[in-house]
C-alpha cells in the first residue's frame, strides 16, 4: 500500500503538470491565432504585412503557390486566401528543409527548386529599409541548418565570412552574396536605402552598408514591395530573362516615397521642391531632402 504522503505528492505533481500543460498550450494558441500583423514605432503605423497579404490575394490566381518561409504559412493562408508551400505545422521537415535549401541556393538553383514545386510567387520579409530586426535575412541561419539536416551539401560555414561571421558588409562570403535570399532581400535596395534614409546600400538591422548591390534578377521578376520594403513578393518566371530590365514597381513606389511630405518630416528634413521625371516620361513634385535626422527605429 502506498504511503499517503507519497500519494499527496503524486497527485499534486500531476496537477502542476497540468495546470503548466494548459497556460503553455492556451500561449501557443494565442501567439498563433493573433500573431502581431500590424507594427508600430512611436506614433508611425507600419501595416505592410497586411498590405502584401491583400495584394496576393487581389493580384494571384487562387490556384497559385505561394513560397515563403514557414513562419508565414498561416498568415498567408488565412490573409491571402492562397496555398503555401509550408506553413507553421512544421510536422513535414523535408518540405521546410526544401524551401531553406531553395533561399540558400544560387538563383538558378533555387528557381529549378521552386518550378519543381510549381510555385508561381515567393516572397521575403526585409527589414533593413526601418529596423525591422526579426525578418529572414535574421533568420537565414536556421533555415540554412535546417536544409542542411537534409541536404548535406549546404554547410553552414559557407554563409559565414572568411573569419567566422555572419555578415552581409563587404566580407559576406561568396554563398551567401548568391543565394536567393540575399539576392531577393537586397534587390535593388541601395536604391531605397537612399531614399528613406539618405545612405545608399545601408542596412538599419545589421547597421552595415552592404557588401553587394543586387540590381538584377535572372529567374525572378519583382511583382510587388509594400511601402516600406518590409514584404518583398517575386514572380516565379518560365524561363531566364537574358537581359537586364529596370525594376519599375520599386522605382514608382520610391517616386512615391520621395513626394511623401510625411517621410521627410519624420526625418526632420529640410525642404525644397524640385521636379522628378518618372519612367514613361510622366513628372512628379517632390520635397529634396537635406541632411537631417535618421528616420525612426521600428521597435517590436
Amino acid at each position: 500500500r502506498m504511503p499517503p504522503e507519497v500519494a499527496f505528492f503524486l497527485i499534486f505533481g500531476f496537477f502542476i503538470l497540468g495546470v503548466s500543460f494548459t497556460c503553455h498550450t492556451t500561449w501557443i494558441g494565442d501567439s498563433y491565432s493573433a500573431p502581431q500583423i500590424v507594427l508600430k514605432s512611436g506614433d508611425r503605423i507600419f501595416d505592410d504585412f497586411r498590405e502584401g497579404y491583400a495584394w496576393l490575394k487581389a493580384n494571384t490566381a487562387e490556384e497559385d503557390k505561394i513560397a515563403s518561409w514557414w513562419d508565414y504559412g498561416y498568415q498567408t493562408t488565412a490573409m491571402a486566401n492562397r496555398t503555401v508551400l509550408v506553413d507553421n505545422n512544421t510536422w513535414n521537415n523535408t518540405h521546410i528543409a526544401t524551401v531553406g535549401k531553395a533561399m540558400a541556393s544560387p538563383e538558378p538553383e533555387a528557381w529549378k527548386i521552386l518550378r519543381a514545386h510549381d510555385v508561381k510567387y515567393v516572397f521575403v520579409i526585409f527589414g533593413g529599409i526601418i529596423g525591422f530586426s526579426s525578418d529572414d535575412i535574421n533568420k537565414f541561419l536556421w533555415m540554412v541548418r535546417i536544409a542542411g539536416g537534409v541536404y548535406p551539401k549546404i554547410q553552414e560555414k559557407d554563409y559565414l565570412s572568411s573569419s567566422g561571421r555572419y555578415t552581409v558588409d563587404h566580407s559576406l562570403s561568396e554563398a551567401m552574396k548568391k543565394s536567393l535570399m540575399y539576392r531577393l532581400s537586397y534587390y535593388n535596395h541601395h536604391k531605397a536605402s537612399e531614399v528613406f534614409h539618405g545612405h545608399s546600400g545601408l542596412d538599419r538591422v545589421r547597421n552595415v552598408v552592404i557588401g553587394e548591390r543586387v540590381e538584377h534578377l535572372d529567374f525572378f521578376e519583382e511583382a510587388f514591395s509594400s511601402k516600406y520594403l518590409m514584404i518583398r513578393i517575386f514572380r516565379v518566371l518560365d524561363k531566364a530573362r537574358p537581359l537586364p530590365t529596370p525594376s519599375m514597381r520599386l522605382e514608382e513606389m520610391l517616386a512615391r516615397q520621395r513626394g511623401q511630405a510625411g517621410l521627410h518630416a519624420a526625418a526632420g528634413a529640410d525642404e525644397d521642391t524640385e521636379t522628378i521625371r518618372l519612367p514613361g516620361g510622366k513628372t512628379i513634385q517632390r520635397r529634396k531632402r537635406k541632411r537631417g535626422k535618421a528616420a525612426p527605429r521600428l521597435e517590436h
